[in-house]
């Protein structure tokens, strides 16, 4: 009876063991996903949206869809909005061949995670790379998994992007935790950059 107790014991002790070692693992593919720009490159589908009416203008929103999928979905509600004020809108995704150029555009909206108070390297990649017209409206996103920011994010997403372009940019935060505040940020920033 006591070799069949430790044996169980031991069953238990492995089991357990066995399952650390699982989530170790995922823990860290999703590190490696996170800090090597997968979704970014993965990013490649593009989609046009044309204004029921009278065109006001041309914008591109870019976007890294990030693990959740949140800042694409942020982009597509900020492509929604910049639609409804009358812009024609190409929502594409960064490696998107739409997303390759920003020529000819009036506003232009960059996306996408926040990783540990920066944006994602390939988001970061894009606005490096990013050349703007003179009179081209940018506006930049970061999602974040909570609604409750960290100012720090903001200042660091801020400078990040002021480091890359040599231009004003809006900068904004968006919590994917409460869909009504997410889509009120998005509004608040098609607002900005349409004035």
């Amino acid at each position: 009876m006591e070799r069949i107790r430790m044996s169980l014991l031991t069953i238990i002790i492995l089991v357990a063991v066995i399952l650390v070692l699982l989530a170790i693992i995922a823990l860290v593919a999703s590190g490696g996903i996170i800090c090597s720009g997968l979704t970014g490159k993965m990013a490649t589908g593009a989609e046009s949206l044309s204004p029921a009416g009278q065109i006001a203008g041309n914008a591109l929103v870019v976007y890294d869809p990030g693990v959740t999928g949140a800042a694409k979905k942020a982009a597509a509600e900020i492509a929604g909005d910049l639609q409804s004020k009358g812009y024609k809108v190409e929502l594409a995704g960064v490696s998107s061949t739409a997303a390759s150029s920003a020529s000819g555009y009036d506003v232009v909206v960059v996306g996408g995670p926040i990783y540990f108070g920066k944006a994602s390297n390939s988001i970061e990649a894009y606005l490096k790379g990013l050349e703007l017209q003179e009179n081209t409206k940018l506006g930049v996103f970061g999602t974040t998994g909570s609604n409750d920011f960290v100012a720090s994010d903001l200042t660091s997403l801020e400078s990040q992007v002021a480091s890359l372009q040599n231009r004003k940019a809006e900068v904004m935060l968006i919590g994917d935790r409460d869909e009504i505040k997410a889509a009120r940020s998005c509004r608040d920033l098609v607002a900005v950059v349409t004035q």
